[in-house]
């Protein structure tokens, strides 16, 4: 009605609010990132940013950020935040706003959840009239997630097992499964669920890597998880051999194996107590390999043990009887008594668990009885009583009608399996007195000399032993008699005055059991009679072989040796000589007299002496010795009468006895040898095969013939000889052995002198220092020869060169020795001349080929203050070096 009453002022008003109409629709909020719908995954950070679109950003008012339920949303100014706030590392709020410059104000999302998906609102008040608003929706994507995926999977063998591989994702992803590379479908062995692959029947072939394969189709993400499939088994455990027996005392073992996958380990356990032996004293448990241990074992050990066996896949066990073995003991063995010809026991009684065997052993014998008869005597019985409920074992040995040789000590020996027990004990068989071990002599006594008689009598208990003489008569009366000792040994000291103490004396032993008596006799003795008789056997002119026949003796009173005395005619007795040979040392008809003149008439007479002492001289004997001669025939030592055997291949011992000279002493002996060989039963000599050795040393009675034919019949002639000449010869065959002789040769004399052999020493020294010097010179360039060697090739000088050198006191030394060394250094010296100086130039090769181009060129200027140049030049072809020398100088032509 204002309006109709007053249109003009109407007018002005809409003129006026036309502009600021205009301005509001152009106003507005823009969110960026832009776009209606922002789809962002899980768990990402973002920032959404609500700016003004205005041209003055100070008119507006009231920015605000609404989530999907219209809730304001608080600045991370205005959140209250915990204490723990102020700590590091705390995490700010999952949502909040942030205002900055020119009113923009920010959306923060630390991580964004699946429930903060929605729609998103962003409002303003412009100009304190004009509302302004602009929303967003977040979509949320799960990307792929492995909720129960373990890597590592553990089937048991023989069983269903689903392999698990739970995915999650935002679009609802898609599984499938590989193994070994090789996509698996549902087949009779593989069903595949939507969370798991099932494994029917697992085998361990179905060990290896699978691979769960996740993909979202609609994002494009593909994800794999390989997992490690290992096939358990369970365990399984061998059956052991029951009993198991371990010994008391003793540390004992018991092994309880298992199989499975993974390995299993081991307990053990006692079935009564259901101890766990782990735990236990003296007990062990190996928990890798099974293996039970006991120390120290005793008898409340035995009874049932249960091993078990446990891995991942499961557990197994397995019952072990156990037996504890006791050792045997002997509990008792006495010694036992018996009377000869009685019945004697012998008992021994023993305890083990198994009741032990019990055995005998006589210390003399090397085996122990046998139970039941003995196979080699009758008379001995071994018996065993085992009493099974207190584990004892009674042994018995029985002898029938013992004798002295069943006494002794005894062994008794208890044996069970786990081992054996030994126990000494006496058998006493006591018997009435003996002289099985008196010797029956005659006791000799001369000259009064005192005597003693022993007796001793053996018996069990010991014998008491008293003396009679002459019969019956006691010798308690006898001041010359005395008795020490009266058992079991006695000895009487007889001191014999005169003839009536030469008699029998008597020795009466007596114990329990009976009494025995011995006879001694004491006889006078007497020196030797005279000698039977005596005769000349074998005469040289300087020695008298004797065959004698001695006087008769007593057994007990033997001849100790035989004296011959022996003169010349016109010689008394008083100046005779005396030679005596000892009847133990000389062979029968072996008495030899040496040292005799020849051609010279001797008297001879013997006596015998025994422990009494000389007898008379007799057997009375004249005899000449003939004229000095030849010797003897000598006679060699052989093994067999035939021919001998050589031990050696290639040489032969030769020995011989002594041979008598005949007045004149052996000088020399001549061995001839040759080979022979049977024909027609006869030895023939072989021709152009003897040879003769003379062997001058005296005294000799060996020989080696040596440089021999192996397995060789030869015939040896010995002769001796002496200033009158040869003897006749002895002769023997011998054959030398087969085959290659590695016994060490006899040698009669040093083999080499001291001198050769240092002489030897020096020279190998001196050989092999040239040795070394060779080798030094061939491959070090270094030693003596080397250095000869070198000074021999730079003796060959030009004839110019030298006297030059000689004249001018310069010369230059040449890079080079000969066609070798210039070869290996590849360098040729040029001297050239120029601008008034000498020069040398130095031409390096690139290989020993003269044909390759010079590289390299040195320059050596020697300076000759004589005012003459000398210009020299070296050329090379590769097999001689030429050196050309000229003289350039102011007064010279050239």
């Amino acid at each position: 009605m204002a309006a109709r009453e007053h249109p003009a002022a109407a007018t002005v008003v809409l003129l006026l609010l036309l502009p600021l109409i205009a301005y509001a629709e152009e106003a507005s909020l823009e969110i960026l990132p832009s776009g209606e719908t922002q789809t962002k995954p899980i768990g990402s950070s973002i920032i959404l940013t609500c700016k003004p679109k205005v041209d003055d950003t100070t008119l507006i008012s009231d920015m605000q950020w609404l989530d999907p339920q219209n809730r304001v949303i608080e600045s991370l100014k205005l959140v209250v935040l915990p204490i723990e706030s102020t700590f590091p590392g705390y995490s700010k709020p999952p949502m909040y706003t942030e205002l900055h410059e020119g009113n923009s104000l920010s959306l923060f999302f630390n991580s964004l959840q699946e429930e903060q998906a929605g729609k998103y609102k962003c409002k303003a008040t412009y100009a304190n009239s004009i509302q302004l608003e602009k929303s967003v929706t977040i979509e949320t994507i799960v990307a792929i997630t492995w909720d129960n995926a373990p890597t590592n999977q553990y089937p048991i063998l023989g069983e269903d097992f689903p392999i698990l591989c739970k995915v999650r994702a935002r679009p609802p992803p898609s599984v499938d499964w590989l193994y070994n590379g090789e996509l698996i479908k549902t087949n009779d062995h593989y069903i595949i669920d939507k969370y798991a692959l099932t494994i029917k029947n697992v085998q361990e072939s179905d060990d290896g890597i699978y691979t769960c394969r996740a993909s979202v189709l609609t994002t494009g993400e593909l994800k794999e998880r390989p997992i490690r499939v290992e096939v358990h088994v369970r365990p399984t455990v061998e059956e052991l051999s029951s009993p198991v027996n371990i010994i008391e005392g003793e540390d004992a073992s018991i092994q309880c194996k298992a199989h499975g996958k993974p390995p299993p380990k081991f307990s053990w356990v006692k079935s009564l107590t259901q101890q766990n032996l782990s735990n236990a004293d003296r007990f062990g448990v190996d928990a890798d390999t099974g293996l039970l241990t006991i120390t120290n074992v005793n008898r409340d050990d035995a009874g049932e043990y249960q091993c078990t066996a446990t891995n991942a896949a499961g557990t197994a066990n397995t019952n072990i009887m156990v037996n504890v073995i006791v050792k045997p003991k002997i509990m008792e063995f006495m010694d036992s008594v018996v009377v000869e010809n009685k019945e004697a026991t012998i008992v021994c009684k023993a305890f083990g668990r198994p009741p032990p065997l019990v055995l005998f052993k006589k210390d003399s014998a090397e085996k122990p009885y046998v139970k039941g008869v003995q196979p080699d005597d009758e008379r001995i019985v071994l018996d065993n009583t085992v009493r099974d409920s207190s584990g004892e074992t009674i042994g018995t040995l029985t002898i029938h009608e013992a004798r002295r040789s069943n006494d002794g000590m005894y062994e008794c020996i208890a044996q069970n399996t786990g081992g054996e027990a030994r126990r000494d004990g006496h058998l006493t068989v006591e018997f009435p007195p003996s002289f099985a071990s008196m010797p029956n002599i005659t006791v000799w006594s001369w000259e009064q000399k005192p005597v003693n008689i022993s007796c001793i009598a053996e018996s069990i208990p010991n014998a008491t032993i008293r003396w009679t003489i002459h019969g019956d008569q006691s010798i308690d009366n006898e001041a010359r008699i005395k008795q020490i000792g009266n058992g079991p040994v006695s000895i009487l000291t007889i001191e014999p005055m005169d003839k009536r103490y030469y008699t029998t004396y008597k020795c009466i032993a007596s114990n329990t059991h009976g009494t025995t008596e011995h006879n001694i006799e004491l006889r006078e003795a007497t020196k030797p009679g005279e000698m039977l008789q005596a005769k000349m056997a074998e005469i040289t002119a300087t020695t008298i072989r004797f065959d004698l026949v001695p006087p008769p003796t007593h057994p007990e009173l033997p001849l100790r040796t035989i004296t011959v005395q022996y003169r010349r005619d016109g010689q008394t007795w008083m100046e005779a000589k005396n030679k005596t040979w000892s009847i133990a040392t000389i062979p029968d008809s072996y008495y030899i007299l040496e040292n005799l003149e020849p051609q010279t008439a001797y008297e001879f007479r013997f006596a015998a002496r025994n422990e009494v002492g000389l007898g008379n001289w007799g057997a009375l004997l004249r005899e000449v010795t003939p004229r000095r001669t030849v010797p003897n025939e000598p006679k060699i030592l052989t093994s067999d009468p035939d021919y001998d055997l050589s031990m050696f291949n290639n040489q032969y011992e030769l020995g011989w006895l002594p041979i008598a000279d005949n007045g004149e002493p052996i000088d020399m002996y001549q061995i001839k040898y040759c080979q022979i060989k049977r024909v027609s039963g006869t030895w023939e000599v072989l021709d152009n095969t003897c040879r003769t050795e003379e062997v001058k040393t005296q005294g000799r009675r060996k020989h080696w013939l040596k440089n021999l034919y192996s397995d060789t019949f030869y015939m040896v002639e010995l002769k001796a000889h002496n200033a009158i000449g040869y003897s006749k010869p002895g002769t023997a065959k011998f054959k030398t052995a087969r085959g290659i002789d590695t016994t060490v040769v006899h040698h009669q004399g040093p083999l080499i002198s001291s001198a050769a052999i240092i002489g030897i020493v020096i020279a190998v020294l001196f050989i092999i220092i040239i040795v070394i010097d060779v080798i030094c010179c061939c491959a070090h360039k270094t030693g003596i020869i080397y250095y000869v060697c070198e000074r021999s090739r730079r003796k060959p000088v030009d004839e110019e060169d030298a006297k030059l050198g000689s004249l001018y006191g310069w010369r230059f030394p040449l890079p080079y020795c000969d066609q070798k060394m210039a070869n290996v250094a590849g360098v040729t010296a040029i001297q050239e001349s120029g601008s008034g100086k000498n020069t040398i130039k130095l031409v390096k090769h690139t290989a020993i080929d003269e044909k390759e181009p010079l590289k390299e060129e040195k320059k050596i200027t020697p300076i000759i203050d004589s005012g003459l140049r000398r210009e020299t030049s070296i050329t090379f072809d590769g097999k001689r070096s030429v050196s050309k020398t000229g003289f350039v100088g102011k007064d010279s032509a050239v």
